[in-house]
């Protein structure tokens, strides 16, 4: 390979790990399934629970999914806003959308067929039990099976 597409190459994939911090960075402390609400709204995860503290800043949460591969679901989106308490006290929230790709930017193949999404890259002030909420603002559009999040410590921060 010559030196253009050897640097070409290098680019690329330095453009994909831009923003991926969160997911690449510090030492995941836990994962766990996300348990979809039988009862409730389309797209309705329970609460989570987990345990942070200062000397893990900065932490990031991370939200993981797989696509369904239905061709009407392409392109479309589904709405969250999603909360990360402890106690009684919102330490941060903040609406995301989880895009189901209309196509692959590969080529011709299907579309992707998952996700990793980072939620949140935040300090916590005090040790303790955290709860995380994610809840549909709209109905889901799309379906996202094997839904998980992860918890990671001391990742470092994106470029500002």
């Amino acid at each position: 390979m010559n030196t253009f597409g050897v640097v070409a190459g290098l680019a690329i994939l330095a453009a994909l790990l831009v923003g991926c911090e969160g997911v690449t960075t510090g030492t995941e402390i836990a994962r766990m399934p996300l348990q979809v609400v039988e009862d409730g709204p389309k797209g309705v995860y329970a609460p989570v629970k987990f345990n942070l503290g200062p000397e893990m800043n900065p932490v990031a949460i991370n939200f993981r999914a797989d696509y369904s591969q239905t061709p009407s679901e392409f392109g479309q989106w589904n709405s969250y806003r999603v909360t990360l308490t402890h106690g009684s006290a919102v330490v941060v929230t903040r609406n995301i959308n989880i895009n189901h790709p209309q196509g692959n930017p590969r080529g011709d193949a299907p579309p992707p067929t998952s996700t990793v999404h980072t939620l949140f890259i935040t300090d916590v002030s005090s040790s303790g039990e955290y709860g995380l909420t994610i809840v549909p603002l709209q109905p889901a559009a799309i379906v996202l099976s094997n839904a998980q999040v992860d918890v990671r410590r001391n990742v470092q921060r994106p470029p500002q």
